[in-house]
C-alpha cells in the first residue's frame, strides 16, 4: 500500500495543521503584583479597618509636623521683621552716640581753655590779640557743639544739686561774712570742672566747691 504522504519522488509530506500545539496559556502583560500587607507592633497582619486607623493616625502625626514648621516659620518671619523695625529705629540713635562719644572727648579741650581762663588775673596779662583770637576760636568751638545739642552749665552762686553736681570742697565762711558778702550757704563757690548735657541728658556733672558757714 502507497504511504499517502509520500509525494512521487518518496519523499514524506508533513501537513502542519496535522502537528500537535502544545497548550500554552494566556500571558499576562505585566508581572502579578504582590497586595501589600501592613503588619502589627507584634507582627501580625492588620485588618482593612486597623491599616486605614493607622495611617489616619499618621496623617495627624504630619499634619501636626507641618503646623509646627509652619509656625516657626512664621515666628521667625515676624522676628525678622521685628528685627528690621527695631534697627530702623535705633538707627538715629547710632548716629547720635557716635557724635556722644566723639564730643565727650572734645571736652577735655574745652576743660583746658577754662582752666586757662580761670586764672584771671594771668589769662588778662597775656596780649590782648592774642587773647580775643583764642576766645573767638573757643567760642566757635562752643557753638558748634551746642548746635549738636551739647549744653554746658554751671556757674558761680547757683544752689547746690547733687544731681547736677558733684562737690569737691567746702569753702567755709563765718556767719557774719556770708551776710556782709550777701553769701548763701549751700551754693557754688567754685567751678573746678564744668559740668555738660547731651540733648537734655547730663552725660557729666559740674565739679565745684560749695559755699559753708563755719562752724
Amino acid at each position: 500500500m502507497k504511504n499517502k504522504n509520500l509525494n512521487e519522488d518518496g519523499v514524506v509530506e508533513v501537513n502542519i495543521e496535522d502537528l500537535d500545539t502544545p497548550n500554552v496559556g494566556p500571558v499576562n502583560d505585566v508581572d502579578e503584583i504582590e497586595e501589600f500587607v501592613d503588619l502589627g507592633e507584634d507582627g501580625e497582619e492588620l485588618s482593612k479597618k486597623d491599616v486605614v486607623k493607622k495611617l489616619r493616625e499618621k496623617i495627624k502625626v504630619l499634619e501636626s509636623e507641618k503646623q509646627n514648621n509652619l509656625d516657626g516659620w512664621m515666628r521667625s518671619q515676624a522676628d525678622y521683621k521685628n528685627r528690621e523695625l527695631q534697627i530702623s529705629k535705633e538707627k538715629p540713635e547710632w548716629g547720635k552716640l557716635a557724635v556722644k562719644r566723639f564730643a565727650e572727648d572734645l571736652l577735655v579741650v574745652m576743660d583746658t581753655y577754662d582752666a586757662a581762663k580761670s586764672n584771671k588775673s594771668a589769662w588778662e596779662s597775656v596780649d590782648m590779640n592774642w587773647r580775643g583770637g583764642i576766645e573767638y576760636i573757643f567760642s566757635t568751638f562752643e557753638n558748634k557743639l551746642s548746635e549738636q545739642g551739647f549744653e554746658k552749665f554751671g556757674a558761680e552762686g547757683e544752689v547746690f544739686n547733687p544731681e547736677l553736681h558733684e562737690g569737691l570742697g567746702l569753702v567755709e565762711l563765718s556767719e557774719e561774712e556770708m551776710t556782709t558778702k550777701n553769701i548763701k550757704s549751700n551754693t557754688i563757690a567754685q567751678i573746678i570742672m564744668s559740668g555738660y548735657r547731651y540733648n537734655g541728658q547730663v552725660i557729666r556733672p559740674a565739679k565745684v566747691k560749695v559755699w559753708s558757714v563755719k562752724n
